[in-house]
């Protein structure tokens, strides 16, 4: 019996009683409130219980019970109210029967008006409960105060009406059926009840037992949770354990293997604790190659600016307003590394290396990084020049260094430069450029590649100034390598 959309009267009433209910469970899944000596409205003393039970998030179960202390007579109703966007009344009945649907509104008043009575320590007199099992009279007094009982008052009426009609006409042979007719009715009325309490011990039963595997469900829920929780404490312990425990030589390991304990402790399932632990890189090259790839680790070029002013970005895709966004640097500049290519010994790494992440599809076991169909990227100039010199060799692959003219931003570092240059390394294959090429700012030079000692496509990337006092030593003259890019302030004091 679903209550119309339309009935609004009838919604509001019935969300008022769900509220009342949830505020009686106070959390629960269900409670029992009984309330004895009660009184009947025609006097008599009675014993009344209900019984609360949620479900779920979505559903409300109440028993009501009113038992008459004389006579032993009971009526019993049963509510199921369920959340549909709102609550609504999915079923109700008493003694086993449908409620009247003419008369639901009346009866979720009556419901209201109890749990209110409860809530405020005024319980209403309660209406008379039907005649005990076995009884085959009709006691229509009674039956007219029993608002849980008008549909069989309303066939009472009719019938006494037939009596009556029928008194009048004693000398018809229609009164012996009619007489027939309501010894019937009752008979029916009487298995009825016996059918409805059978159905309610029963539905009592089953409840009992839904409540039960209810909370061995919440024990199981709750020991699992307790059992994840340490077990992923655990896994991470042992992570940072094995990081202690790599030599020196084994730096970008031990750095990686925090990194992904850091992502075990903030796993919210088996599945994304797995997923870490297979990502455990087995050298230097994998975890440098993790911690370069990683999203949840990726720093764009948005948080850095050039060490001089007017240099744009040495890469692109083709699309010059997402390069900030799509390269980062994967390998900053730094005095001193470890080196990537497993022959051991602390080397400088006097350059950045920047990476299209766009690209990345997977990196194999033997810490290849396998693209898609769409190119990495190409290399551009990064300020107005000249093409001094290009070629391959073994270290560096295919490189181009473009010369460039004094600026007061070199200048104010080193007031005895004679220029300054860009260099850039390991392109995918020969420039298509003669050497003294006049490049403008955003010319293209070449594609990004992995030629010469590289562990996947990415640019090798060096600002070099040329001074009389320069730390290394070329065909062009003395010349100092500086760190091409800074951290922005901004992000620097976030």
């Amino acid at each position: 019996m679903n209550i119309s959309h339309s009935d609004s009267k009838a919604i509001t009433i019935t969300n008022r009683i769900c509220h009342m209910v949830q505020l009686f469970l106070h959390g629960r899944s269900n409670c029992l409130i009984r309330k004895d000596d009660q009184t009947l409205i025609n006097g008599e003393s009675c014993t009344y219980s209900l019984s609360l039970s949620q479900i779920d998030d979505h559903t409300l179960v109440l028993d009501e019970q009113v038992l008459a202390f004389k006579g032993n007579r009971m009526t019993h109703r049963h509510w199921l109210f369920v959340n549909h966007d709102g609550w609504v009344m999915e079923n109700a009945g008493r003694n086993g029967a449908s409620l009247d649907s003419e008369l639901l509104t009346i009866e979720l008043l009556d419901l209201l008006e109890r749990l209110e009575g409860i809530k405020e320590g005024t319980t209403p007199r309660f209406d008379v409960p039907v005649a005990p099992r076995g009884t085959h009279s009709l006691d229509a007094t009674n039956l007219l105060k029993n608002k849980s009982a008008r549909v069989f008052t309303l066939s009472a009426a009719g019938l006494v009406m037939a009596v009556l009609f029928l008194s009048l006409f004693i000398s018809t042979m229609q009164y012996g059926r009619m007489l027939k007719t309501v010894l019937t009715m009752n008979d029916i009325i009487s298995s009825t009840s016996r059918s409805s309490n059978e159905t309610i011990d029963d539905l009592s039963s089953e409840m009992g037992r839904i409540n039960l595997e209810l909370a061995n469900l919440k024990e199981v829920v709750f020991q699992e949770k307790e059992a994840f929780e340490f077990n992923k404490k655990q896994t991470s312990m042992n992570l940072r354990w094995l990081a202690s425990r790599f030599p020196r030589s084994s730096s970008s390991r031990a750095t990686a293997y925090e990194y992904l304990a850091d992502r075990i402790d903030e796993a919210a399932t088996y599945g994304e604790m797995v997923y870490q632990l297979s990502r455990l890189p087995e050298n230097n090259d994998q975890a440098e190659t993790l911690m370069a790839t990683d999203r949840s680790n990726r720093l764009s070029m948005n948080h850095y600016q050039p060490v001089f002013s007017g240099l744009i970005l040495p890469v692109n895709t083709g699309t010059a307003s997402d390069a900030e966004s799509v390269f980062m640097i994967s390998s900053g500049f730094i005095e001193h590394r470890l080196s990537p290519l497993g022959y051991g010994g602390v080397k400088p790494h006097l350059a950045v290396d920047l990476i299209n992440l766009d690209n990345i599809i997977k990196i194999t076991d033997n810490n290849e990084i396998i693209r898609d169909e769409s190119q990495p990227g190409f290399v551009q100039s990064v300020y107005k020049g000249t093409l001094v010199e290009s070629g391959f060799d073994w270290v560096y692959g295919w490189s181009a260094e473009v010369r460039h003219e004094l600026i007061p931003d070199v200048l104010e570092l080193y007031p005895k430069a004679k220029y300054w240059s860009s260099f850039y390394a390991h392109m995918d294959s020969e420039i298509d450029l003669e050497e003294n090429s006049v490049l403008e700012a955003g010319d293209y030079i070449g594609k990004i590649g992995s030629t010469g000692k590289s562990t996947g496509p990415h640019l090798h990337f060096e600002l070099r100034v040329y001074h009389p006092m320069g730390s290394e030593i070329s065909p062009n003259g003395p010349f100092d390598r500086i760190n091409p890019y800074r951290r922005n302030r901004r992000t620097v004091q976030k």
